[in-house]
């Protein structure tokens, strides 16, 4: 069996809210992520799945279920807005980011900074600030900068959805192609089911908050994925069937 790099079993998390009340976030939610594989969470807005997310990452407790992430396990976060430091170059964004990796993990990395910039197809914008690029580039270099610290694990949170759809479709098969090169085990966050089928190896589909898991679906399609093949179109209907969307309706 696939080593699994993390699990969640039956996790339950909810808030306190200022009139002391509380609300249910999570309900027994159960996923789990083989090595080098890119598992989608996919589910309405507001349903949850970026505090699935901070669980994942550590940052967020949770009141019931386990998680296991094996030991000393190196996490990049990217979010939906790419939160680059504007005082700083886009070389510098990756360069400050892999000193203080590299000082918590006392070694050095595989590929340099320049190598991620590269891929991204960044090398000619290393000296440029922020505010001088385009935002689609933006977050090409936020993609870069936590693929550069070079972790066992990616969590990505909707790291499209702020982007027209021309942009956005650049970005996914840069971060196909990325993927697909460098095999950090990813667990994405959309609620865009083509998005997820685009990109996923599998696809958690979950529920309107309090969310709970109705389906776990594998996508075991070639890649390139054209959004005209049949199969696509069939997992489509399922997902959107699941979500209790009309497939005449439109679900972005």
């Amino acid at each position: 069996m696939p080593e699994a790099t993390v699990v969640l079993d039956k996790v339950c998390k909810s808030y306190e809210l200022s009139s002391g009340s509380r609300i249910n976030v999570l309900d027994e939610v159960s996923l789990s992520a083989e090595k080098g594989s890119f598992v989608a969470i996919l589910g309405p807005s507001g349903s949850g799945k970026s505090t699935i997310l901070g669980i994942l990452s550590g940052v967020l407790g949770h009141d019931a279920g386990s998680l296991t992430v094996p030991p000393a396990h190196e996490i990049g976060y990217v979010f939906q807005t790419a939160r680059l430091l504007p005082w700083r170059t886009v070389q510098e964004n990756l360069d400050i980011t892999r000193a203080a990796r590299q000082r918590q993990r006392g070694r050095g990395y595989e590929f340099s900074a320049e190598h991620y910039l590269e891929a991204a197809g960044l090398a000619q914008y290393g000296q440029f600030y922020p505010a001088a690029i385009s935002g689609g580039m933006q977050q090409r270099t936020s993609i870069a900068r936590a693929l550069s610290t070079e972790p066992e694990m990616l969590l990505m949170d909707e790291p499209f959805s702020a982007l027209d759809e021309m942009t956005a479709r650049v970005q996914r098969s840069f971060l196909q192609k990325t993927w697909l090169e460098y095999q950090s085990t990813v667990i994405f966050v959309t609620h865009n089911v083509l998005e997820a089928l685009t990109l996923a190896s599998s696809i958690v589909v979950v529920s309107a908050r309090p969310a709970r898991v109705l389906d776990h679906i594998e996508v075991d399609l070639p890649r390139p994925r054209s959004l005209s093949d049949p199969r696509v179109g069939r997992l489509q209907e399922k997902i959107l069937s699941l979500l209790g969307v009309d497939s005449g309706d439109h679900m972005s």
